[in-house]
């Protein structure tokens, strides 16, 4: 479970048969849900991390329908509780959640197999540059073993 205030993991419907499968990724009636901005699928090759990538406004809410990828989360938010704090979270095909992840608080990730992985990210705003940075993996001091 996560451990920085405001991230959320939330388990998602993954419902299957003999002739295929429906995942869900997000409702407007969840109690989570807060408001919608844009929906973007991101692929991610095996052996690659990708991060940090830190919004000042947006929420992100995060599914991997196919794959696996490793979140690491860093909460660089000076008023919060849990500044400073990091959590590490595999969400997928095979553990299917919901990752939401509050302004303020820094992500990267790295594909967790062997193959590309897919994220579907349900942002609560359109994408501006004003509001997103990237910053280099080294400005966070985490150990990817």
């Amino acid at each position: 479970m996560p451990t920085i205030e405001g991230v959320l993991l939330t388990p998602l419907k993954n419902v299957g048969d003999e002739r295929g499968r429906v995942m869900h990724v997000l409702r407007s009636d969840a109690p989570y849900f807060q408001k919608f901005g844009e929906v973007y699928i991101s692929a991610i090759f095996s052996g690659v991390t990708k991060g940090w990538k830190l919004h000042t406004v947006a929420s992100g809410n995060f599914a991997v329908p196919i794959g696996a990828l490793r979140y690491v989360l860093h909460d660089t938010r000076k008023d919060s509780p849990t500044f400073g704090a990091f959590d590490d979270i595999v969400i997928g095909e095979e553990n299917y959640q919901l990752l939401t992840v509050p302004p303020g608080v820094a992500y990267a990730w790295r594909n967790a197999g062997s193959a590309t992985a897919y994220v579907v990210n349900c942002s609560t705003e359109l994408w501006s540059p004003d509001e997103s940075t990237n910053v280099p993996l080294e400005t966070y001091p985490y150990t990817w073993e």
